[in-house]
């Protein structure tokens, strides 16, 4: 087939979504398909274009055997709300005009959002008359309500949500990250298109229990200690309260040492960390299964909003491949697998002591760490492993382009 990725986050940007997309895109074309990504310039986390791609409005490249079709947008290191959009609506604009010059696809992969790429998607969509298949890793603009940004009454969002509910309602397909996310979408759009539910896949061979991760710690000064990681974007969603009052408690640890590895929208928390709590940047892709490997325990907590019961984070998916015990603080369907897989111990959101003695009880418990590592990594071979979920992508593309895969 013949694929058009729509998205804003391609390699080298980091994150979960560009993981997500440039893994999967480098697999279709492994297997024949002739994929061109329609991104913007690289500038996730940091905010701002990365360098060698500044000073240009396209920009053409292959990565592997995969096209890449880049345009400009006006960056932005700022979380408000009013540069965020600016940022979105510039690659929105500039991927409809490079689009319009592209060849038609057999089927395209839209990522849903920020809410004007998935309309751009759309758009693009009906100009090359290609059916397109709709990837949700997250909802919005309900997301907005979350962390305060947006009320319902506001007109911004309405506007926001009939735009949302129309990019669902056209798309051929739609394959979301958690189960909460397809009832929802369910409930929202009738008739409702065909609906998937696919994990954040995981590459098995990379993230694994056997990574050795003593050189990472030396090249940081980890040598011996405790750590206690939390590893991803500093996203809005994220409660690092609770992980700063943790580490609080547990100053008298001489050996403990808590390890926040990432950037992002919640970047201000760094002003305030304790005499326990080290800060590395983020990591070069390299360097990230390292980082998995040198932790004694891994964590992370949401919110308490209920939203976030459907929020699958793709630190969770990582964790279980990687054989690290985890400790969360978090509701529904994160929750739910954390029990499930008996991959560690998951705690009510905002619930600080809990989470405190969840952190000690692992750390303290050797037995339980590995016991709960192996059982994390069973259920990621089980129910994340990249290759088998990105098959299941490529059936999706071909029912989509009325292909048979035969």
């Amino acid at each position: 087939m013949r694929i058009l990725f729509v998205t804003s986050w391609f390699e080298p940007d980091s994150g979960a979504a560009s993981a997500r997309f440039s893994r999967l895109a480098h697999f279709l074309a492994s297997r024949g398909h002739q994929v061109t990504v329609l991104a913007p310039m690289p500038h996730h986390p940091q905010g701002h274009i990365a360098e060698e791609y500044r000073g240009a409005w396209t920009r053409e490249e292959t990565r592997g055997q995969v096209r890449v079709a880049r345009v400009w947008l006006w960056a932005s290191p700022s979380p408000r709300i009013g540069r965020r959009l600016l940022t979105q609506l510039s690659f929105m604009t500039g991927a409809l005009l490079r689009g319009c010059f592209l060849s038609r696809p057999d089927v395209m992969l839209i990522e849903s959002q920020p809410v004007p790429t998935g309309l751009a998607g759309m758009l693009l969509a009906r100009r090359l008359r290609a059916p397109y298949v709709l990837s949700v890793s997250d909802l919005w603009p309900d997301h907005l309500l979350s962390v305060g940004a947006m009320q319902e009454s506001d007109s911004l969002f309405r506007l926001a949500r009939r735009a949302v509910n129309l990019v669902y309602r056209h798309a051929r397909t739609i394959v979301a990250i958690s189960p909460e996310w397809v009832r929802r979408i369910a409930e929202r759009i009738q008739p409702t298109p065909e609906l998937h539910t696919l994990f954040f896949m995981v590459n098995l061979q990379r993230l694994r229990p056997d990574h050795c991760g003593r050189d990472f710690r030396n090249r940081h000064g980890l040598n011996d200690l405790q750590i206690v990681a939390c590893i991803g974007t500093f996203a809005t969603q994220y409660d690092f309260d609770i992980l700063l009052q943790t580490a609080r408690r547990l100053e008298g640890r001489r050996n403990l040492r808590f390890l926040l590895i990432g950037d992002g929208s919640q970047r201000a928390i760094l002003r305030d960390l304790g005499p326990n709590i080290s800060h590395i940047p983020w990591l070069n892709e390299r360097d990230v299964p390292s980082a998995w490997a040198a932790a004694d325990i891994s964590c992370f907590a949401l919110h308490n909003h209920e939203l976030y019961q459907g929020t699958l984070p793709a630190r969770l998916f990582e964790s279980l491949a990687s054989g690290t015990a985890l400790v969360a603080a978090c509701a529904g369907e994160s929750a739910r697998i954390v029990r499930e897989s008996g991959s560690g111990i998951a705690v009510n959101p905002g619930d600080v002591e809990a989470f405190t003695d969840a952190v000690v009880r692992l750390l303290d418990d050797e037995g339980m760490r590995r016991h709960c590592g192996r059982a994390g990594r069973a259920w990621a071979e089980e129910n994340v492993d990249a290759e088998v979920l990105s098959r299941r992508y490529e059936k999706i593309l071909l029912d989509a382009a009325g292909r048979d895969d035969n």
